[in-house]
């Protein structure tokens, strides 16, 4: 059961804003990986104990890793999401323009948005629709209903000079009250929890850069009226020229808003150089970051989209390439049965699918196995006047530590000075995490301490890694 909570409290969360670029997103089916179309526990990992090893393995007990039998998910634990993760929930995508900015082209424009939200996919363009199916194995199927565009009653700069939110909310109304009647807003309600599952503003003024009421981000409704007995709660509010960048139709703010409508934070960093030593985020290398590639493994396991795959003591694992098989270790000291906790996220990285053309962003398309440190601890202590107000410990901004961040493979910290990862930053055959690779590593709790595991890369044969966790 997905638990709601009341969003009148919101305002006391930071905007949720994107950053834009404009890189293209492949579809997996055009590269050497296979998209399963849903990842069973049978299909996620393989013990391999026929598998040729080094003598050094007859040491290590072949075990395997274990699925929990229950675990929360992120939307019964945060209080900001609108859009279940799982179903084929519908939502509203209304282009708005305003009685001193009309859309000149209102067909094109409609047209434009119904395919950044609802296209095929193909070799060089995904939609947000094509994208969430690949990305979550089919268990997410979501349609944007784009209807006519809305003029508003008053001219841009009226809702612009209201409160934060609350000329974004004026807007709502405008929307909600004019088809109230016409629309039957208990559709946009999938879960029947009385809660809109999100409405899409997409409105014609020129963006004027971030944190500014002209920009993209995810904010909540500041109103209380109902439309059917359904209460509007989160919404996104983004520019039209996002859609078409340079005469070509690009659904790639789109797709990473609706990251925040299902749950998700930012893990780029908002002030760069700002004194906290967190610096860059992930270095541009996720969809909540900088728009490229796809979730990473830690994303998908909170969103119920792929199972954790838990180690806890030793074992030889043969891990098959992340974004086609959903395959993805989650290592830890000590399973506390959350996936809100402390702990390492290993996968096994390819330039394939959504990652193939993305090497400035991924490892210079170098692939081979890739260590996240997540540390998803609930407890808002660390910094309470950050600009990046969550309900963790840890932000990819201003905290002490990083909710997620890379281990870089030669421990240079190069992202932390140049934002970017580099192929050194990738673990290969050879490379001993904890070994002769980021020797001493340690956890952010001093409870935790020093890792006690090491994780050796043994071979990469057959489209499929070998490593060996040894506790």
């Amino acid at each position: 059961m997905k638990h709601r909570f009341i969003f009148l409290l919101l305002p006391l969360l930071v905007l949720s804003s994107c950053v834009t670029f404009t890189s293209s997103i492949f579809d997996p089916s055009s590269s050497d990986s296979t998209v399963s179309s849903e990842v069973s526990s049978t299909s996620i990992i393989s013990s391999s104990p026929n598998d040729s090893l080094s003598s050094s393995s007859s040491t290590i007990p072949m075990g395997s890793p274990f699925i929990p039998d229950s675990i929360d998910l992120v939307q019964e634990v945060v209080n900001f999401w609108s859009i279940p993760s799982t179903g084929n929930p519908k939502v509203l995508v209304v282009p708005v323009d305003f009685p001193n900015r009309r859309f000149a082209s209102p067909t094109t424009v409609k047209a434009n948005i119904n395919t950044a939200f609802n296209g095929a996919g193909t070799s060089t363009f995904q939609s947000l629709n094509s994208f969430y199916k690949t990305s979550s194995f089919n268990q997410l199927d979501l349609v944007g209903d784009v209807l006519d565009i809305f003029t508003t009653s008053l001219n841009d700069s009226y809702y612009e000079d209201l409160a934060d939110g609350v000329g974004n909310t004026t807007v709502i109304n405008e929307i909600m009250n004019y088809y109230d009647g016409i629309i039957d807003f208990t559709d946009y309600d999938y879960n029947q929890d009385g809660y809109l599952d999100g409405i899409y503003m997409i409105y014609n003024h020129p963006e004027e850069g971030w944190d500014s009421f002209w920009w993209a981000y995810l904010w909540s409704y500041f109103g209380s009226s109902r439309f059917d007995g359904v209460l509007p709660t989160s919404y996104v509010w983004m520019p039209y020229e996002f859609v078409a960048v340079n005469n070509t139709i690009n659904a790639l703010t789109f797709i990473h808003e609706t990251g925040h409508m299902l749950g998700l934070e930012d893990y780029y960093d908002y002030a760069v150089d700002d004194g906290s030593g967190n610096e860059y985020g992930l270095g541009g290398a996720d969809m909540m970051d900088s728009n490229a590639g796809d979730h990473n493994p830690w994303s998908k396991m909170i969103l119920g989209w792929i199972d954790p795959l838990v180690v806890d003591t030793s074992m030889v694992v043969d891990l098959l390439p992340y974004i086609s098989s959903g395959q993805a270790l989650l290592i830890t000291d000590q399973w506390n049965g959350t996936l809100f906790d402390e702990f390492i996220i290993a996968m096994y990285y390819t330039p394939t699918g959504f990652y193939r053309g993305e090497n400035d962003y991924f490892f210079d398309g170098q692939k081979g196995l890739v260590l996240y440190h997540v540390d998803a601890r609930f407890g808002r202590t660390a910094k309470n006047n950050s600009v990046y107000p969550t309900d963790f410990i840890n932000n990819n901004t201003d905290t002490p530590n990083k909710l997620i961040k890379f281990i870089e493979a030669d421990g240079n910290n190069s992202l932390e000075n140049t934002g970017w990862m580099w192929a050194e930053d990738v673990y290969r055959p050879g490379d001993v995490f904890n070994g002769n690779r980021n020797i001493g590593y340690r956890f952010h709790q001093t409870s935790l301490g020093a890792v006690d595991f090491t994780i050796d890369f043994k071979s990469e044969t057959n489209n499929k890694i070998n490593l060996h966790i040894s506790y």
